[in-house]
């Protein structure tokens, strides 16, 4: 018998993966014999970096760092630099561990080791600052890849060095966006503890006590009480501050903001109020808008100019709500610029583009947006969101037109002194939605919008793509997770016990606190009623916008979140022909939805209790009820689109505004009778922090 063949010789890639295995085995010597026969045979640099690595791994210091370095100068792969740094560190080589990790993050700065490594370098060599700087930037960097141990023990660690990093606040408002508001307060507490009186601290520290999704109804108390001592205190601190510390706190402007506010389910008038002062008080302190000086009345025939501004200038809520006034205003009588806050650009832009006179955008700071738009010299600006993006907020807090106005784009008042109008819906808007707005409130007819739907591509989900069982009644409850509130949990238990085959179809991140609190308090709910949380809800990730319609059509009800209503998303199901409930509460970010049903004349869709929305819900589960809601939906949802009613109201404000702003009565001046365009007021807004606080 002839003896075996011998096995063919490894390639230097496959020995490496041996030797790999050995040294992880604990044979460091077949490991290191391995190696050095491939000396000369190619990877050298690689061969150099394991060899280096079995002598740290048996306890040869001096001989490791030597073939790690030697392998560092063959190669700039950033493992090999890591593990130098590792093995000059072992040495007592501080300063040389330093010196290769800062070269190394100066090529891949998103390299978590690296930043942990540095760090604890400067640690030893008594570099304090450094280290809690290093460990600051670890912190946001592992932000960017939701590695939650890194960013505790981040936070950790510099609580235990007792120096805030120079990045503090920008990190703890990037801690408190991810869902991870006790952190940034702790970050923040190392700042006040040596500088009590910080503005930018103190606002910060506000809005970090905001809660993203909360856990109950007391939790929501507790944090809005919180939020009204803390907004006070920032007032306070903006009040006693001496004018040059106010113009360097006033980056903090739309940085720090209360967007998570709104989303507490009350009235805030009296907090936005004090909220919109500060920033006011601070741009103005920045001397970003010095100087100003109104432009000159339009002449018989001249054309009202009109500015539209926001970040939000491609397919975003905001845009699709709102384009069709800037594609159904009469150019002949006004003339529309378009101030984009960005770069993005998508099909939705350039139909803005085409609508408008005039389209600016760029990556500006807020003073050269400022400059560009005094250069333009509207008579009116219109900003489409205030509340979400940072540098609209900027500009929106200084007078750059003789009207100024906001729209529901973000259904919150502004607060802030120089924003005279609010353009809403008479449709949406409550009896007495005058009182929850600092601005004078316009009340545009029907929905306020001329809405057109984008296409509709469906079919390319399937249920089974996103967790869904074929069988189950499917209510679609697709809006952000921190538009569902505690004291409305309970409708989902209460249709779960009459619906057996219910299944609820959220959209969250899964890896995110917020989801992780949602879940965990949804799921009690559930397991107090001895209900299946498994079976009945559903928590997907989330669809890109192309796959939206087909997400929805994977439903077969939706369930319009109660307390803050859909807007575009009820508008979307809707074209997609999804029958809805909704409740209709509070002011008028709870009756978005509601109005929709109103236009078109589906009374059936609107529950007057949450008795009777969970009733409506169940109602729609039977598959013949469900049959003809869907009908109505295709016959009645025409009613929704291309309506231009709004725009003629629009028209008609804006020439009425501007002649108040010029005319002997000045802005404020009321003119009655103008029908569901009339601007319904009350006396001017005069909270104080005083009387905040009274108010309690």
């Amino acid at each position: 018998m002839s003896p075996p063949p011998a096995p063919a010789p490894l390639t230097p890639k496959a020995a490496i993966d041996r030797a790999i295995g050995l040294q992880v085995a604990g044979d460091f010597a077949a490991a290191e014999t391995l190696l050095r026969a491939l000396a000369g045979h190619g990877e050298t640099a690689e061969v150099l970096h394991r060899l280096g690595l079995g002598a740290l791994q048996r306890g040869a210091v001096a001989e490791g760092v030597r073939l790690l370095e030697a392998a560092r100068t063959l190669s700039p792969d950033t493992r090999i630099a890591f593990n130098t740094t590792v093995a000059l560190a072992r040495a007592g080589r501080h300063e040389d561990a330093i010196a290769l990790a800062r070269e190394a993050l100066a090529r891949t700065p998103d390299h978590l080791g690296l930043h942990q490594m540095l760090a604890g370098e400067l640690l030893a060599t008594g570099d304090r600052q450094g280290a809690a700087d290093v460990f600051g930037v670890l912190a946001e960097r592992a932000l960017k890849v939701a590695d939650g141990a890194r960013i505790a023990q981040s936070i950790e660690a510099i609580e235990a060095i007792g120096l805030e990093p120079k990045t503090a606040i920008v990190l703890a408002n990037l801690l408190r966006i991810a869902g991870r508001q006790d952190e940034a307060l702790r970050l923040l507490a190392l700042r006040l503890a040596h500088r009590p009186a910080d503005i930018p601290a103190l606002m910060t520290k506000a809005m970090a006590g905001l809660a993203i999704v909360h856990a109950s109804e007391d939790e929501i108390d507790e944090r809005r009480r919180r939020y009204h001592d803390a907004i006070a205190a920032v007032a306070d601190a903006v009040t006693a501050a001496p004018e040059t510390e106010l113009a360097a706190a006033a980056s903090i402007v739309g940085v720090a903001k209360p967007f998570f506010l709104a989303y507490q389910g009350y009235e805030d008038r009296a907090l936005q109020a004090v909220y919109g002062g500060v920033i006011a008080r601070l741009i103005e302190a920045s001397g970003v808008n010095r100087g100003w000086t109104p432009p000159a009345a339009p002449e018989p025939g001249e054309k009202i100019r009109i500015g539209f501004a926001t970040l939000y200038a491609y397919t975003h809520s905001v845009l699709k709500l709102f384009l069709g006034w800037l594609e159904t205003i009469d150019r002949s009588r006004f003339e529309i610029s378009l101030f984009h806050f960005g770069t993005a650009q998508d099909g939705l832009t350039e139909r803005a583009i085409a609508a408008v006179d005039h389209y600016h955008s760029a990556q500006k700071s807020a003073a050269e947006w400022v400059a560009t738009i005094r250069e333009a010299a509207p008579h009116v600006m219109v900003y489409l969101e205030l509340g979400m993006d940072q540098t609209a907020i900027q500009v929106a807090a200084t007078r750059l037109a003789p009207v100024q106005c906001m729209t529901w784009g973000h259904p919150e008042t502004s607060g802030l002194p120089d924003m005279d109008y609010f353009l809403s819906s008479d449709l949406m808007e409550p009896a007495d939605g005058e009182k929850h707005y600092t601005e004078r409130l316009i009340r545009l007819p029907n929905l306020s919008v001329a809405y057109s739907p984008l296409p509709s591509e469906g079919g390319r989900l399937a249920r089974a793509d996103i967790g869904l069982r074929a069988d189950a009644t499917v209510y679609v409850c697709c809006q952000s997770l921190f538009k569902y509130l505690p004291r409305y949990d309970a409708v989902f238990v209460e249709i779960a016990r009459r619906v057996p085959d219910a299944t609820f179809l959220f959209i969250g991140d899964p890896a995110s606190p917020v989801t992780v609190t949602f879940r965990t308090r949804l799921a009690k709910v559930f397991a107090e009623a001895d209900l299946d949380f498994g079976r009945h809800v559903v928590i997907c990730r989330p669809v890109p916008f192309e796959l939206f319609p087909s997400f929805l059509k994977c439903g077969d009800v939706y369930l319009d979140s109660i307390g803050w209503s859909g807007g575009n998303t009820t508008l979307e199901a809707v074209t997609c022909d999804l029958p809805f409930v909704t409740l209709p509460v509070g002011p008028m970010r709870g009756r978005h939805s509601y109005a929709i049903a109103k236009m078109m004349g589906i009374d059936a869709f609107i529950a007057d209790s949450t008795a009777d929305y969970v009733a409506r819900a169940v109602d729609l589960a039977d598959p013949t009820r469900r049959v003809l809601a869907i009908a109505k939906v295709k016959s009645e949802k025409h009613r929704l689109f291309g309506d231009t009613v709004p725009t003629r109201a629009l028209e008609a404000f804006f020439e009425r505004a501007v002649s108040e702003a010029y005319g002997s009565e000045g802005k404020h001046a009321a003119e009655p009778g103008t029908a569901a365009a009339e601007a319904r007021h009350t006396e001017e807004p005069a909270e104080t922090v005083a009387l905040l606080r009274a108010a309690g």
